[in-house]
């Protein structure tokens, strides 16, 4: 017993496990990273588990999209073997005797590939089943595409190497195996063993028996009769084969985001994942392999040089606003006297009176449809990537139709963040390409269709084949070149599922929002550099810029238009704003604006995630037209986010969490920005005459918990079905009939 456990330990993929447990804990970990990810115990409020689970591929999941994702867990298979070959076949000097030295190599490798594997098969076809109620035979037809594509990368790439790669029996010439104690092999720190320490044992990785092609055990063949020189030339071909591989991944990469805008290069995003984490295990292992011991160092300077070299001259890029003018001459004061002269009190004065021409409009039209006093209606949404998107076309769709069309009819601002901002736009732009003469019908449900379209396979691409290297690809916008990154993919693709109809400048809206024919819309992100809003509107808003009242208060948002008036606001792509106002952090990049000094702007939903300081400062500055000439306030809360959040324990914190705990208080924003709006909707509800203002919250609240949507730029079949059904449930019902109530006094 006690022989055969020994033998068993020693056998070359036991060996090369412990020696990777020891040895390389950071490639040991990104496999666990990994499977964390995909069976849901990190990153499951953002839907990463599903992405690798359920790939999707031109709107579809279905063979192809498997065959990619396999493929890509192929090129991971084969980085992990590349990269463990490079750190450690010097340790075992008896695989320059073998025929087809990485091939054995890789199969004695195979545990945590292996292992891995069958952990990712299980998951992907519980979650088809059970998740999806996909059936067996699309299970099975998923499943054999993904190990098609995986077994086809690996067969591709392990033939070019068993082609190549050489042996001793090719190369052997006559001499002895005579090296110096503490010798090197290759690179820095890979020993070879003396003749001595073969001799007796004393090797640092004994290695008995290793696993043939037939996965039969052979015994190792002695190499003290080899010569040193020979053993090292073997493993110079073989090492400068596995460089040459990996070189060549990273120019195909490279080379396919020349082509990121057509639909055939827009891999699934989970292909993407595994991709970026063979792109980090080959760097991390070519840093350890050539600098060794001084590898943390090595990083560490590394990221320093990539900051400084980025940061200056040719190699400076950062993400711009499509249709600004850039040049330097032309640059925006970014200061304390530019906020004061924008909002002094004569431009407020003409702003407010301009905005008092609109609300007159609205108020004719409305009267025309025979209401003498409507409810003003403003249109509050909040962030939460697609879903919220979904959730706020649903919603506006579902109940406008309810009202026989009062409520957009009513509706005269439109606030909010990122994904309900473009749920709400894209209904907005449909109303007024109605009132323009096109066949549409904007209770269509096609069109809410076109709002789960999947935006996260086109960004991920982009982000793994061109902005981890450098954006050479260009485009020109209202006279100007940009650099193409996934911002502009991100618009692209928008663009594209919403059938070209945001294909519009800031400007185009002013007229129709001028005459009251659509609801104004505004677009706040958030400015990085002071924590200020910045207030996009095709209409004057210096009014929005602080808060409304004889006490000095200080600006706490800029005025688009006015402070970028040189730099031609007014030519600013639509869909630029709308995603500088979703500019989640990592996903999509933070955008820089033409001023000195530069500002980069980000999500809206780090100061109002919800639209309710946009609409209650609205309300504020025009309480006497209101009150003069309406019915009162509606405001409409479409949000994907419950009020009322489970209380989080915190009795059993260690010592190490309890240096993070103030850390812990971001993850509470949105729970902050929820009291302090609650504050300014009592204190709105205040200044009004009594009973002028109603507050009706459409909140989405899945059918089952375990089944709620993910915050992301990709949906599930499942998770659409699941936000479109939860507008029915009771609860959302009640705060309909509440709001036809409401727009028929």
């Amino acid at each position: 017993m006690k022989r055969t456990r020994l033998l068993l330990y020693y056998a070359f993929p036991v060996r090369l496990l412990v020696l990777h447990v020891r040895n390389h804990v950071m490639l040991v970990a990104l496999w666990v990273f990994l499977a964390l990810l995909m069976t849901g115990k990190i990153g499951h409020f953002f839907g990463v588990y599903y992405l690798l689970l359920m790939p999707e591929y031109h709107g579809e999941v279905n063979f192809w999209s498997f065959f990619l994702t396999g493929a890509a867990c192929g090129a991971f298979f084969l980085i992990w073997n590349l990269t463990t070959y490079l750190l450690c076949a010097s340790r075992f000097p008896f695989l320059a005797t073998l025929s087809a030295p990485f091939t054995k190599f890789g199969l004695n490798n195979g545990i945590i590939p292996f292992a891995f594997l069958l952990t990712y098969l299980a998951a992907s076809i519980w979650f088809q089943a059970h998740d999806e109620l996909a059936g067996a035979v699309e299970i099975l037809r998923n499943v054999a595409g993904f190990l098609t594509g995986l077994v086809a990368i690996i067969v591709a790439v392990a033939a070019y190497l068993h082609l190549t790669n050489k042996d001793l029996a090719s190369i052997l010439q006559p001499g002895h195996f005579t090296p110096r104690p503490g010798s090197r092999l290759l690179a820095p720190g890979a020993h070879v063993p003396t003749i001595r320490e073969i001799r007796k044992g004393a090797a640092r990785w004994r290695v008995d028996t290793y696993m043939t092609e037939r996965l039969r055990l052979r015994p190792v063949r002695s190499v003290e009769h080899y010569n040193k020189e020979i053993l090292e030339k073997v493993f110079r071909q073989n090492h400068l084969n596995a460089v040459v591989v990996q070189l060549a991944a990273v120019l195909l990469l490279m080379f396919l985001g020349l082509f990121m805008e057509q639909p055939w290069a827009r891999i699934p995003t989970g292909a993407t994942i595994f991709l970026l984490a063979s792109m980090a295990m080959a760097l991390f292992g070519a840093i350890v392999y050539w600098f060794r011991r001084w590898a943390l160092l090595v990083f560490l300077l590394l990221l320093v040089t990539i900051n400084f070299v980025t940061g200056m001259g040719l190699f400076h890029y950062r993400n711009r606003a499509y249709g600004l003018d850039y040049s330097e001459k032309t640059q925006a004061e970014y200061s304390y006297k530019s906020f004061e002269a924008i909002c002094h009190p004569d431009t407020v004065a003409l702003d407010i009176a301009r905005t008092k021409k609109i609300l007159e409009n609205w108020l004719a039209k409305n009267r025309a449809a025979g209401v003498e006093r409507p409810k003003l209606v403003f249109v509050c949404v909040s962030g939460g990537g697609m879903r919220s998107s979904v959730w706020t076309m649903q919603t506006l769709q579902r109940a406008d139709e309810a009202t026989d069309g009062r409520l957009l009819r009513q509706t005269a601002l439109i606030s909010g963040a990122s994904g309900g901002m473009v749920g709400a736009a894209y209904l907005r732009e449909l109303c007024l390409r109605r009132q323009e003469g096109a066949p549409i019908s904007v209770h269509d449900t096609a069109y809410l269709a076109d709002m789960g379209l999947d935006l996260l396979n086109p960004v991920s691409f982009a982000i793994i084949s061109n902005d981890l290297f450098f954006p050479f690809g260009t485009f020109h916008a209202a006279g100007h070149r940009y650099r193409k990154d996934r911002g502009y993919l991100f618009e692209h693709q928008l663009n594209e599922n919403c059938r070209g109809l945001l294909d519009r400048r800031l400007a185009d809206y002013r007229q129709p929002e001028a005459e009251a024919r659509i609801p104004m819309l505004l677009v706040s992100p958030f400015l990085l550099n002071d924590a200020r809003r910045l207030l996009i509107s095709p209409q004057g808003v210096s009014y929005l810029m602080r808060p409304p009242g004889s006490i000095p208060t200080d600006v706490d948002g800029v005025d688009f238009r006015r402070l970028f008036a040189r730099q031609q606001a007014d030519s600013l792509s639509f869909t630029t704003a709308l995603r500088m106002n979703c500019s989640y952090p990592l996903i999509l990049p933070p955008t820089w604006l033409p001023s000195q000094p530069a500002t980069e702007v980000m999500d809206a939903g780090f100061r109002d995630n919800y639209g309710i300081a946009t609409a209650v400062r609205f309300a504020q500055t025009f309480r006497d037209w209101i009150t003069e000439n309406t019915g009162g306030i509606v405001i409409v809360q479409v949000r994907c986010w419950e009020k009322q959040r489970p209380i989080k324990e915190r009795d059993s914190k260690g010592i190490v969490e309890n240096l993070f705990s103030p850390f812990s208080a971001a993850a509470s924003l949105t729970s902050m920005q929820d009291f302090e709006q609650d504050n300014a909707l009592s204190l709105l509800n205040n200044v009004l005459d009594s009973n002028q203002l109603q507050v009706i919250r459409f909140v989405y609240r899945p059918l089952k918990k375990e089944n709620e949507a993910s915050m992301s730029l990709h949906l599930s079949k499942r998770e659409k079905r699941d936000i479109i059904a939860a507008f029915y449930q009771p609860d959302i019902q009640r705060n309909l009939e509440e709001l036809k109530c409401a727009l028929k006094e």
